[in-house]
């Protein structure tokens, strides 16, 4: 399990606690959100008309100023025009690339001499557009820099969630959930996106497992102008967020097509799980080209956890709910304390067989209801509460990593109802489950 340590003044010690409580980020946010509270009332008061998209712009400018983790929340609220409603995407899908800060980052001494200017800001860094006098051919190239500052605000923004989730695990609803796990794993991705050596070998794994997926495009790392401030990567010239709203419908269909193709190709067949696809990171070119780009929140998959997936997606897609909750039941971790269930081995205690017989059953029905309905039908953020309410209420928890396709597959569902409901998202998954299953190790 990915774990994170953090940095600054919330930093995390062994056995769950913390050192220090972050004292001055939790003044920032009181002070930050306190006066804005009238003025998201405020425009709740606007005519009808104007209310959401005044609320929307007052809620995405607060995360803006709030920085840090809160502006990768609103990033992924985004994706979610299904759930959070048109004006909200549009104010917060502002987040993904066009973040505004008091100061951009410079351009480090070495890059002082190149002619370039910000074109994209995100949670984490600036992106310049150069050209190095030695580039390839005198063309551009893309410069990721780092804020300054960012990566003790985003580690503390983690330390008060893991207060949060201290207390909240209390509860006598969520004793049994793994919270504390939960936010390890999503700690150790947010903090993930500050390494950028990792970064950039991410990419070029990504670059290569999509080279022979039609019509995806991953820009090339630049390793040679790349260190732990700056990334460089080849330039992608035309990327523009209201290219899709431009497209005739089948164009857009086609490029939804060759998104979730990409994105299960990457999980079933190379074990890799990109959990950052926004607006901001995915783009469609006017030639049909699907762009993917930002890669700091991807991970590798256990070859354990992505066979899991791999046969829930095969029962999922055959209609069989016996098949998806043998996959469940293989990723629990354990049973829980002094009740009889389920453990890596198998049943064990005396009602271990009657509860996994209950569970199997509830998990069959609940995907009898769910298998074979194209996107439109099927809401992916529905089905993975109740599966996890099941979960939940028969005390067998998957490892966390089981849950990050699901973050990834989420982001894309949004893409996916807005351009192609009448996907069938399923089904699409079957030929690469397929191969991930043949190809086990």
């Amino acid at each position: 399990m990915t774990s994170w340590n953090g940095m600054s003044d919330g930093t995390r010690e062994g056995g769950g606690g913390w050192r220090r409580f972050p004292v001055r980020r939790c003044v920032r946010v009181v002070l930050l959100c306190v006066p804005a509270v009238p003025r998201i009332a405020v425009a709740a008061l606007a005519p009808d008309g104007r209310r959401p998209a005044r609320v929307a712009g007052e809620i995405a400018g607060l995360l803006e100023r709030l920085g840090g983790a809160f502006v990768k929340a609103g990033q992924l609220l985004a994706t979610r025009v299904d759930l959070v409603g048109e004006p909200f995407a549009t104010a917060l899908g502002r987040l993904h690339d066009d973040v505004r800060f008091d100061a951009a980052p410079p351009l480090p001494e070495r890059f002082r001499d190149w002619t370039a200017r910000p074109v994209a800001g995100g949670s984490v860094a600036v992106v310049y557009r150069a050209w190095p006098p030695d580039g390839p051919d005198g063309a551009p190239v893309a410069l990721k820099v780092k804020r300054p500052g960012v990566a003790s605000e985003i580690a503390d923004d983690l330390a008060l969630l893991g207060r949060v989730a201290r207390v909240a695990a209390r509860l006598p609803g969520l004793r049994r959930v793994p919270l504390t796990e939960i936010l390890d794993e999503l700690g150790g991705l947010l903090l993930a996106q500050l390494d950028f050596r990792a970064e950039a070998e991410n990419l070029a794994r990504l670059r290569d497992a999509l080279a022979d997926e039609p019509g995806v495009l991953v820009p090339a790392p630049l390793p040679e102008w790349s260190d732990d401030e700056v990334i460089a990567m080849e330039y992608v010239p035309g990327l523009d967020r209201r290219t899709p709203a431009n497209l005739p419908p089948e164009a857009r269909r086609a490029r939804a097509t060759t998104l979730v193709r990409a994105v299960y190709r990457l999980l079933f067949v190379d074990g890799l799980v990109h959990v950052d696809l926004h607006h901001g990171n995915v783009y469609f070119l006017p030639d049909g080209t699907v762009v993917l780009l930002d890669a700091g929140l991807v991970r590798r998959f256990s070859a354990r956890a992505r066979h899991g997936f791999a046969e829930f997606f095969g029962g999922m897609v055959r209609g069989d709910g016996g098949a998806c909750a043998d996959a469940l039941l293989a990723t629990v971790r354990g049973g829980a304390p002094g009740v009889p269930g389920v453990g890596f081995d198998g049943v064990r205690g005396a009602g271990g067989a009657r509860d996994v017989a209950v569970f199997r059953r509830e998990v069959a029905d609940l995907v009898a209801r769910n298998s074979g309905a194209t996107a439109g039908e099927f809401r992916l953020s529905a089905f993975c509460l109740r599966l996890f309410d099941l979960q939940r209420r028969h005390r067998l928890y998957a490892e966390p990593e089981f849950a990050f396709p699901m973050l990834s597959l989420l982001a894309v569902e949004g893409t996916v109802r807005r351009d192609h409901p009448g996907m069938d998202f399923q089904l699409e998954a079957a030929p690469y489950a397929l191969e991930g299953l043949l190809g086990r190790p």
